[in-house]
Parts: structure tokens; sequence; C-alpha cells
């Protein structure tokens, strides 16, 4: 099995998907990331289009694989796969933003579309949406969706033993 690790909107998160790659890697064949354009052209949202172009050229090689993806990452992972331009075995979701102009009922609606499994992985007080708030919003999301609460009050997932156990258990 291989993985697609895709981070979150920041700048910063250059450095925190390179940290979980080496975290992530020995339960994996290949560990690709992604470090998204907006990064080099200073606009302040990632394209998520464009991302997920980028995505499907990544995976190319890897089959069979899983995503893990944190944030915005989740958005392109999830659209990603529910229009099926994405065909990974499993997704890893951390960090679902809910909050702070988040499309909810869209993105309920790429989990709707997903067949395979998809955990949520969400911090119990996740200022972008505490673990309740996720799961009470995507509940609906279909018997492929569970989720899985890690103790903590930021948006940082820095827990890659607790990460790298969910991937790979």
């Amino acid at each position: 099995m291989n993985a697609l690790l895709l981070p979150g909107n920041s700048p910063r998160h250059a450095e925190w998907i390179e940290a979980l790659k080496d975290a992530v890697s020995s339960q994996f064949e290949v560990t690709k990331t992604q470090h998204y354009a907006h990064w080099q052209t200073g606009e302040q949202w990632a394209n998520v289009e464009h991302e997920i172009n980028v995505s499907k050229e990544k995976v190319a090689s890897l089959e069979p694989y899983v995503i893990i993806a944190k944030s915005i990452g989740t958005v392109i992972a999830a659209k990603g796969t529910a229009s099926q331009v994405l065909q990974p075995e499993k997704l890893i979701l951390l960090g679902v933003p809910i909050k702070g102009g988040a499309d909810i009922e869209t993105f309920l609606a790429f989990l709707q579309k997903i067949k395979i499994p998809v955990i949520i992985v969400q911090n119990t007080a996740d200022p972008f949406g505490s673990f309740a708030d996720v799961k009470s919003v995507f509940q609906g999301a279909g018997p492929h969706t569970s989720f899985i609460e890690l103790p903590g009050d930021t948006h940082d997932y820095l827990d890659f033993s607790a990460i790298t156990r969910i991937a790979h258990p």
C-alpha cells in the first residue's frame, strides 16, 4: 500500500507534511506529499480543482494508495474521490474545517458519494470544528464513514504516532 499526503492551506504546512511523511513512511511502500501551487504564488487559498489534478498526477503510479489529508486537503481528497478523479482505497481526513466559511452541505454530499472507508479524525476542541460538532454534522455521511476523537484544542494535528496507527492499524 502507498500513501498520498495532502496538507492544510497555509504555507507553514510544508514542514508539517514532511514531518508527517517521516512519521508514516515506514507503514507504506511509497509516500508522496503535495505542496500547493498557491504557496509559491502568494495567493491566499488553494485552488481545489488545480490541486485535485496535481493529486491525480501524483497517484498515477501509486496504485493502491490511501490519502491522508488535513483541513483544505480534506476538501481536495473528498471532492477528488467523490468525482472519481482520485481512487484511493481509504481516506483519512484530519481536522475537517466546518467553521470559517466551509460549505458543509457540499462536503457532506461528497462524503455520501464515497463508497470506500472514510475516517474523520478531529481534535476534541478544534477551533475549526470540535469533534462533537463534526460528528453531528457528518453523522449522515453513510456507513463507510467513521470518527476518531483525538485530545486537543488546536487545528495542528501533531500526534503523528496516533495518525500512523490510524493510517495503518
